[in-house]
C-alpha cells in the first residue's frame, strides 16, 4: 500500500499537466482518469479520493487498488517492478547495482526520460546519482527493473 500511495502522491506533485491517462485496475474493474481532467487526489486513511475539474468524485480503498498504470507515453516500456537484490543500497551520491560487468544500466525520471546510462565495468556496480535531484527514480538492466527515492 506504500507502494500505491508514494506513486498516487507523485503523481499529484509532478505530472498534472501531462494530457495522459492512469489506469486503475480495482478488484472490481479498471478506471480511468486523464491528467487533464484532474483536480486533485487526497487521502483519509485508506481510502484515496479522486476529484476531477468536472467535479467528477471517485474514490476506492487501497485495498481494492491492485496495479496503477500509464498510457504509453515513457521510452522505457511497460515496467514490471521486481523484488530483487538489483538494488543494493542507495544514498545521497550514488546508488549500488548488482550486476554483471559489461551490462548497460539506465536510471529514468517518473516520466520516462534517460537521465544516466552507464556500462559496468565490475559485477557489483556504483553509480553516481549526485547529480540527481530529490526524486523518484526507475532503474533498469536487461530485464530486471527496480524503483527508487533519492532523499
Amino acid at each position: 500500500m506504500k507502494k500505491i500511495y508514494l506513486l498516487l502522491l507523485l503523481l499529484v506533485t509532478t505530472l498534472p499537466t501531462m494530457s495522459q491517462t492512469i489506469y486503475v485496475e480495482k478488484s472490481n474493474g479498471t478506471e480511468t482518469i486523464d491528467f487533464s481532467n484532474l483536480d486533485k487526489i487526497t487521502f483519509s486513511g485508506t481510502t484515496v479520493n479522486i476529484l476531477q475539474t468536472d467535479g467528477t468524485k471517485r474514490s476506492a480503498t487501497m485495498g481494492e487498488i491492485e496495479r496503477i498504470h500509464f498510457s504509453n507515453y515513457s521510452n522505457i516500456g511497460n515496467l514490471e517492478m521486481q523484488e530483487d537484490v538489483f538494488v543494493s543500497s542507495i544514498s545521497n551520491d550514488a546508488i549500488c547495482v548488482n550486476c554483471n560487468a559489461g551490462e548497460i544500466i539506465s536510471i529514468y525520471n517518473i516520466i520516462g526520460t534517460e537521465l544516466v546510462c552507464v556500462r559496468q565495468k565490475t559485477d557489483k556496480g556504483i553509480i553516481s546519482i549526485a547529480q540527481l535531484p530529490k526524486g523518484v527514480y526507475i532503474i533498469k538492466s536487461n530485464d530486471r527493473t527496480a524503483k527508487f527515492v533519492k532523499r
